[in-house]
C-alpha cells in the first residue's frame, strides 16, 4: 500500500494502482451515465406533469383519479401509466385488477388528459372498475320542458372487495346530465348498507327500502363460515323502512323480512308493498302508514304495486281471485274483510302473465310495465282503460324496472344494452333515448344464501322523484 502511494505520489502508477483506477473512471462513468438518465427521467417527469403515489389504505382508483385527475371515470390513465412504468421499474404496482390496489403500492398518476370540447376524454377506454358507476357522455340533445329533472333511486349488488353489499344509489339527472364531475359530486350512497328495492317519496326527501339485516358468521346450521359476513357496516334492518337522503332519521315501517318493493302515496303517508310473509307461496299486497302505526290487509294476490296519482287506486301485478287471467290489474286501496274478497278489485289492464313492473303516470292516464312479449325484455305504455297499448323501446336486450318522472314526460329504466347495465331515459313518445349512467361491474345475482334468495335484475325496482 505504501509503495502504491508513493509511486502515485511521483507520477508512476503500478499495474495494481492502474486496475484501481480504471475501475474508478469506470464507476464513475457509471453513475455519470445514471445521474444523466436520472435527470432525463425527471425532466419528462417534470415535463408531462406526473407524479408517484403510495396508495393509502382506504385509496380506491376511482377516489386517486378523482383527486389527481378531476374525475373519477379516468382512473384507467393510471392504470395504462402505472403499468408502463412497471415494464420500466418493477418498482411500480403492475395492476391486473383496477378493483385491487394494495396499500403501500407506488402508482404513477399521469398529467391529466385534455378534453375535446364535446367534454369525452382522449385516449383508450378503461378497464373495468368492479361496482363503480361510469357516466357516459351526454347527448347532444339533453331532456328538458321542466325547471328540474329530480333525482333517480336505484340498487345493485356491489361485489367489490370490502362491500359485497347491497348499495343504494340516488342521483341527481340534471347534475349527471351536465357532466360526469357533476354527476359525482352529486351523488349519493346510502349510509346504510344491504339495502335494496328503493322508493322515493313524492317530495324527494325521504328513501324507503328493503333492509336485508345483519350477516350471521355462520350459515347452514352454524356449520359454514359466511363469505359476506365481514362486508360493509352499517346494515340496514331486515324490512321495510325509510330515512332521509343522508340515512339518518330511520323509521321502520313493517317487522316482516318477506316485505318488499315500497311504493309511496302521492301524499307520502302511506306505502303500499308485497310480501310473502304468510309462508304459503302466494305473494300479496298490503299498505301500511308512513310511520307504521298501522297496516292495511288488502287481501289480494299480486306483487310490485305502483300508485295512480289520485292516491285511491293502484296498478299491480296479480290474477282474478281464481289465479286466472294474470296480468296487470287495477285495484283501490282500501282494507276489505275476509267475507269482501275481490271488493276492491277494479279489473283487469292487461291479461298478459309475463307483464311486470308497471308504474302509473303522474300526469296522465297511462301506465308503463316491461314484458318479454316481442322476444326480449321491452317496455310498453298502455292506457288506464286498457286502450292504445303501444312497445316503448325495442333492442335485443334487456330493458326494465321503468320509472316515470316526475312529469310524466321521460321514463328511467335498467338497460344492459350496449353489453353493460345502465341507467337510461326515453320520451313518453318513444324519441331522444339515450343512456344516463353506465355502471361497470354492479350486479344483481349475489350467492343465494342466507339472507338471500335467488335473485336477479327483475327482483329490483327503479324511483324517480323530484
Amino acid at each position: 500500500m505504501g509503495t502504491e502511494t508513493s509511486a502515485m505520489s511521483s507520477g508512476v502508477l503500478s499495474r495494481s494502482g492502474r486496475r484501481y483506477l480504471l475501475a474508478a473512471l469506470i464507476l464513475f462513468l457509471g453513475f455519470g451515465f445514471q445521474f444523466a438518465a436520472l435527470s432525463s427521467h425527471d425532466a419528462a417527469a417534470q415535463e408531462d406533469g406526473g407524479q408517484i403515489y403510495i396508495v393509502q389504505h382506504d385509496d380506491t382508483l376511482w377516489k386517486v383519479a378523482a383527486k389527481y385527475l378531476g374525475d373519477g371515470n379516468e382512473f384507467g390513465q393510471i392504470v395504462a401509466a402505472t403499468n408502463a412504468k412497471h415494464s420500466e421499474d418493477p418498482d411500480f404496482a403492475f395492476i391486473q385488477d383496477p378493483g385491487l390496489i394494495r396499500a403501500g403500492s407506488r402508482l404513477w398518476i399521469p398529467a391529466p388528459i385534455a378534453t375535446l370540447p364535446t367534454g369525452e376524454a382522449t385516449g383508450s377506454a378503461s378497464p373495468a372498475l368492479p361496482a363503480s358507476i361510469v357516466q357516459d357522455a351526454p347527448q347532444p340533445t339533453a331532456p328538458g320542458g321542466s325547471e328540474t329533472m329530480g333525482k333517480i333511486a336505484f340498487s345493485f349488488w356491489n361485489d367489490s372487495p370490502g362491500r359485497c353489499t347491497y348499495e343504494i344509489n340516488v342521483i341527481d339527472v340534471d347534475a349527471c346530465l351536465a357532466g360526469a364531475g357533476a354527476c359525482q359530486s352529486n351523488r349519493r350512497i346510502l349510509a346504510l348498507n344491504n339495502a335494496s328495492e328503493p322508493a322515493l317519496s313524492p317530495d324527494g326527501t325521504r328513501l324507503a327500502f328493503r333492509g336485508w339485516g345483519e350477516i350471521p358468521e355462520k350459515y347452514k346450521d352454524e356449520q359454514v363460515d359466511h363469505p359476506y359476513f365481514n362486508c360493509a357496516q352499517p346494515r340496514a334492518e331486515r324490512h321495510l323502512g325509510h330515512t332521509n337522503l343522508d340515512g339518518t332519521n330511520y323509521q321502520g315501517t313493517t317487522i316482516f323480512w318477506e316485505d318488499a318493493h315500497p311504493d309511496w302515496s302521492p301524499d307520502g303517508t302511506r306505502l303500499l308493498f308485497d310480501t310473502g310473509r304468510n309462508g304459503d307461496g302466494i305473494t300479496r299486497i298490503m299498505a301500511v302508514s308512513a310511520d307504521g302505526q298501522s297496516e292495511d290487509e288488502l287481501r289480494l294476490a299480486g306483487q310490485q304495486p305502483a300508485w295512480a296519482p289520485d292516491g285511491e287506486r293502484f296498478v299491480y301485478r296479480g290474477c282474478d281471485q281464481t289465479g286466472n287471467r294474470c296480468g296487470l290489474w287495477l285495484a283501490k286501496a282500501i282494507p276489505v274483510q275476509a267475507w269482501d274478497l275481490g271488493l276492491n278489485m277494479i279489473g283487469p289492464l292487461l291479461e298478459e302473465a309475463a307483464a311486470a313492473q308497471p308504474d302509473w303516470s303522474p300526469a296522465a292516464d297511462q301506465i308503463v310495465y316491461q314484458s318479454p312479449a316481442g322476444g326480449s325484455w321491452d317496455l310498453y305504455v298502455i292506457k288506464t282503460d286498457g286502450s292504445e297499448p303501444r312497445r316503448l323501446t325495442d333492442d335485443p336486450g334487456i330493458e326494465g324496472l321503468p320509472a316515470w318522472s316526475p312529469d310524466g314526460e321521460w321514463v328511467a329504466y335498467l338497460s344492459d344494452a350496449g353489453g353493460g347495465w345502465g341507467i337510461w331515459l326515453i320520451r313518453a313518445n318513444g324519441s331522444e333515448r339515450q343512456q344516463l349512467f353506465r355502471f361497470d361491474g354492479g350486479i344483481f345475482t349475489p350467492l343465494a344464501i342466507e339472507p338471500y334468495p335467488n335473485r336477479d335484475w327483475l327482483d329490483e325496482q327503479i324511483s324517480w322523484s323530484k
